[in-house]
């Protein structure tokens, strides 16, 4: 072969290199990339049958994961090949060529080559750095002195690309399953199961949230802190139609206006002093899913109007550009204001509060909602890791009693933390009282607010109902709790029931 034609040869096999790379580095499916490989080398090499081994893990044996023949057709009998070629390219990681097995003393005593009557053999590792993660074996069974040295160097090279192409290939795959995995265990923990309450206000809630999953309608959440409204907004979301596009939150309390609008707007670069670089924003990112706004009522007047233009016309603006983008996402917000007085004293649009207030849900607090104490306390112990470490299992009675009673200005989420704070505490398996916090300890419970006008007897039969009532009806720590003893509570309780009180049971 003249110098020109060796360049010329040279130049047609860095093209026909550049043309597949260009091929396998547009497949993104991990099985489909691998037929495609055989196919291409098969193709290139006029190689009869080809193989791909692969390690699903460093410490697997390899396996073949596509067996292919010259009509692009998967093989049969993928185990038909030369294990002595295999053995000997895995033990010094260069590529093998033999124009025919059957003279090659290399191969003298290799029953696969006469089992299999294999003839010319080519084989190249895969590496991922200096690890070798697979082989490409092809061979051909009729024909002698089919591959050259320059199908070698050919299939060395190839074979450094389609490693790279194969590794991605497989780790997006691996993230995909991951994803898929995340993404179904994230809408089991926000099923309705998963949602603990059993008392009538938060059934009631819990009915209207079940009504709004089907729609697109824009949700206002109104509760204390520490009610679960996230939780809420989660469950809207990974039970209703866009579970599978993006959920994301934003908390509006406390954020400068700037850095407030720049987040859920994002901007154009050159906008302003800082801005060196476009930057999408949360509205964008939320497109086909559902965007939760936490404390909407903290949100300054120049925020009100932008977020009325995404609900009335679905378009925003980054800051800096004149051109409107659409976007279609479903808004939750959230509040622990009263959005209505809000209105009434001009600090909250009215048409923006209209637009967000389609459907309202009131959470109530944990102090209204006495009941679902004990069920809550089981659930954090039941999911709590180092609970299950230590294998506590429950409290005593005087425990539940002292949180029974305690007023739970932090609601749900001071339940968690104080039943974390316990599990640390408690030396046994059973949480006692001396394992809580002293806030929840020192608290007495809070006699419901009365009316002026009263006569002390009527103020003193008001206080001993909201006590009973704090208590749960506990007539003995009711009694502890008013510092009388429980004769009297009796005698008091029976001059209740003369005047026509309904009692805790």
């Amino acid at each position: 072969m003249t110098n020109q034609e060796k360049n010329t040869s040279d130049r047609k096999e860095i093209l026909a290199l550049y043309d597949i790379s260009q091929i396998i580095n547009s497949i993104p499916d991990f099985e489909e990339l691998l037929s495609k490989v055989m196919d291409l080398v098969i193709s290139t090499t006029r190689a009869e049958r080809g193989f791909m081994m692969l390690r699903d893990t460093p410490q697997e044996e390899m396996s073949v994961k596509v067996a292919r023949n010259l009509e692009q057709k998967d093989i049969d009998n993928p185990g038909e090949i030369s294990q002595t070629t295999l053995n000997q390219v895995l033990e010094t990681g260069e590529p093998l060529l033999t124009s025919d097995a059957k003279t090659d003393p290399r191969f003298t005593g290799s029953e696969s080559v006469m089992l299999y009557n294999i003839r010319s053999v080519l084989c190249t590792p895969l590496k991922k750095q200096n690890e070798i993660i697979g082989l490409i074996y092809i061979d051909s069974r009729t024909t002698s002195n089919v591959f050259t040295d320059d199908d070698k160097a050919f299939l060395a090279a190839f074979a450094n690309m389609a490693a790279i192409s194969i590794e991605n290939a497989r780790l997006q795959a691996r993230l995909r399953q991951e994803n898929l995995i995340l993404k179904k265990e994230i809408r089991h923990h926000y099923q309705f199961d998963n949602i603990v309450g059993k008392s009538a206000k938060f059934l009631a809630a819990l009915s209207l949230v079940e009504r709004v999953l089907d729609s697109t309608v824009p949700v206002l959440i109104q509760g204390e802190s520490g009610t679960g409204k996230e939780l809420i907004a989660r469950a809207i979301h990974y039970n209703g139609p866009r579970r599978e596009a993006m959920f994301l939150a934003q908390y509006c309390g406390a954020l400068p206006e700037t850095l407030l609008e720049s987040e859920l707007f994002g901007y154009k670069k050159g906008s302003f002093t800082g801005a060196t670089a476009n930057k999408t924003g949360l509205f964008e990112e939320a497109d086909g899913g559902t965007f939760f706004l936490d404390e909407i009522g903290d949100i300054s007047p120049t925020i009100q109007a932008k977020l009325l233009r995404v609900l009335q016309d679905g378009e925003m603006r980054r800051i800096g550009e004149n051109k409107s983008i659409r976007v279609d996402v479903r808004i939750i917000s959230a509040t622990n204001r009263n959005l209505k007085q809000e209105v009434a004293e001009g600090r909250f649009r009215e048409d923006l509060y209209y637009r967000l207030n389609v459907v309202t849900i009131d959470l109530p607090p944990l102090r209204e909602r006495r009941d679902d104490i004990p069920l809550l306390i089981h659930y954090f112990l039941e999911n709590s890791q180092q609970a299950a470490a230590k294998k506590i299992s429950d409290l005593t009675r005087e425990a539940k009693e002292a949180m029974a009673g305690y007023y739970w200005p932090g609601n749900i989420r001071e339940l968690e933390n104080v039943i974390s704070y316990a599990i640390v505490m408690t030396k046994g398996s059973i949480i006692g009282v001396e394992d809580l916090p002293g806030s929840v300890l020192s608290h007495k419970p809070q006699a419901e607010p009365v009316a002026t006008g009263k006569t002390m007897h009527q103020m003193e039969l008001d206080y001993i109902l909201s006590t009973l009532k704090a208590c749960q009806g506990d007539r003995k720590r009711t009694a502890n709790q008013l510092g009388i003893s429980l004769r009297t509570l009796q005698y008091k309780l029976k001059e209740l029931k003369q005047d026509g009180h309904a009692l805790e049971k």
